[in-house]
């Protein structure tokens, strides 16, 4: 009877593909992922919407109630919440164009071996390595507006001493720049390691043809690297749009809101104002977001 059970069971999951699938080795070595994922990802995912449709006050937790869209609608009429979807906009119109641009600039200068583009790629590659915190507490000492030593040399010049993170038309432009100054290494690297995987032939028959420099960048660089630079666009962008502690650390999220984006407006109603219901509105309408711009993204590029 046994038998008979067991190679029912063995013949059920032959036949069907899904089952098969799940019971073979390759799943197995997919499962601590696949489980990573659903506890970290899709998990947290499905609660935020789910409380995105309550009035869920962490310190109330049993005065939890049903308010449909009510959070949707508040979110449409918080001007906080729009100044922190538009400077976020703005932290992507900045950053994403300028590191995707550099980095394969500085990618194509360093991608031959030798011994001083190995320097180079270190030196390029170290703001990488260092903590966000880190990154920001240095720069926010070499912009102070009294003692910062870019402030200092502009004294020296004659020029006036900026507010680099005080003065609402500044702060956000700088921040952009300190994110785009440690960001742009890794990308480089990836554009670098696929344009050593170019064959030189390509670029040596075209030189035999009288192609100039622009020529072997447009139809020989660019179309053999296109999955990456679609891969670097896409990270970026999305990168991008999670800014949070850049921001926090620099400035909070001032002055007067200029420099808040939309994780960290987010995180503010849930951390500090405990709105775990509205939060998890703003979170669900951010993923919806990057899923749709990673879809505009991927498609624009393709068909182009």
């Amino acid at each position: 009877m046994n038998e008979v059970i067991t190679r029912l069971i063995r013949t059920s999951i032959n036949n069907n593909r899904m089952l098969k699938f799940f019971f073979s080795p390759q799943f197995l070595f997919l499962l601590p992922a696949f489980l990573l994922i659903t506890v970290f990802v899709i998990y947290p995912l499905i609660l935020a919407v789910a409380y995105s449709f309550t009035d869920y006050y962490l310190l109330k937790p049993n005065d939890m109630s049903f308010v449909g869209f009510n959070n949707y609608v508040e979110i449409a009429k918080d001007k906080y919440a729009k100044q922190a979807f538009f400077n976020t906009t703005k932290y992507v119109i900045y950053i994403v164009p300028l590191q995707v641009a550099l980095s394969l600039f500085l990618a194509i200068l360093i991608a031959k071996k030798s011994r001083v583009n190995t320097i180079f790629r270190t030196a390029f590659f170290s703001p990488y390595i260092l903590s966000i915190i880190v990154v920001s507490l240095l720069w926010k000492n070499i912009l102070d507006p009294e003692l910062g030593i870019v402030n200092l040399f502009l004294a020296k010049l004659g020029f006036a001493k900026q507010a680099f993170f005080t003065d609402p038309e500044l702060a956000l432009p700088t921040i952009s720049f300190i994110i785009l100054w440690q960001g742009i290494s890794f990308q480089m690297l990836i554009l670098m390691a696929a344009l050593q995987d170019i064959p030189s032939s390509l670029y040596e028959a075209a030189s035999i043809e009288g192609a100039n420099a622009w020529q072997k960048f447009r139809y020989i660089t660019v179309p053999s690297i296109k999955d990456q630079l679609v891969f670097v666009l896409i990270v970026v962008t999305t990168g991008t749009f999670k800014i949070i502690i850049e921001p926090l650390v620099l400035t909070n999220g001032g002055p007067q809101g200029s420099t808040s984006s939309i994780l960290l407006y987010m995180f503010e109603q849930g951390s500090r104002y405990r709105q775990i219901g509205y939060s998890s509105a703003i979170t669900v309408i951010f993923a919806l977001v990057l899923i749709v711009i990673a879809f505009i993204q991927r498609k624009l590029v393709k068909e182009g």
